[in-house]
């Protein structure tokens, strides 16, 4: 697997309440992108408390993992949060979605998945997960809200480039200077 996250704090503080995570076990992989409302200390702790949740209940349904978050992040600032499940023995990524979280699959064709309304730990009223076949080499890159949403990935090598380098440079063009930030690619082997 090659993964590289890459995370900027607002105005280089302490704390960042953007957070990623990812998962191998067995044939699937999981990718969550977790943007904890605001910034500061407070988003930062709703943004662990959902990796953390995620971490331990991985092997759940999407739904089930989403409703559950949303409960354990009530009483903080909640955050928004994307999942992306990889089955590399079935060739398929499922995303789900809740808030401004972003993805986008390069695939021979590039896709932009989206998530739907509501706040992980504020409520929300639906889930529709989407599913993308995807084979070798496949690119997905998962982004929060401190980041332009019309990314233009056309500008980067996509094929033999560095999933780090890769990271590094779309923070670094693309970030919008007043909030945090994070940026995960993960290149399916």
């Amino acid at each position: 697997m090659q993964i590289a996250t890459v995370k900027h704090a607002l105005d280089n503080a302490p704390y960042c309440g953007d957070e990623c995570g990812y998962w191998e076990y067995g044939a699937k992989t999981t990718l969550c992108i977790v943007d904890g409302l605001g910034h500061g200390k407070d988003a930062e702790i709703a943004a662990k408390a959902a990796v953390n949740y995620i971490a331990c209940h991985r092997s759940e349904s999407l739904q089930e993992i989403f409703t559950g978050c949303d409960r354990e992040l009530r009483g903080t600032r909640g955050a928004a949060m994307g999942i992306a499940v990889i089955d590399e023995k079935k060739g398929e990524l499922t995303y789900a979605g809740i808030g401004n979280t972003r993805v986008i699959v390069e695939n021979s064709k590039t896709f932009r998945l989206d998530s739907d309304y509501g706040i992980i730990g504020g409520g929300f009223k639906k889930l529709i997960p989407e599913t993308l076949a995807i084979g070798k080499g496949a690119l997905v890159i998962m982004f929060t809200d401190g980041v332009e949403e019309l990314v233009d990935i056309s500008r980067y090598d996509l094929i033999s480039g560095d999933v780090y380098e890769l990271a590094e440079k779309i923070i670094t063009d693309w970030r919008i200077e007043r909030d945090d930030a994070a940026v995960m690619v993960y290149r399916m082997r």
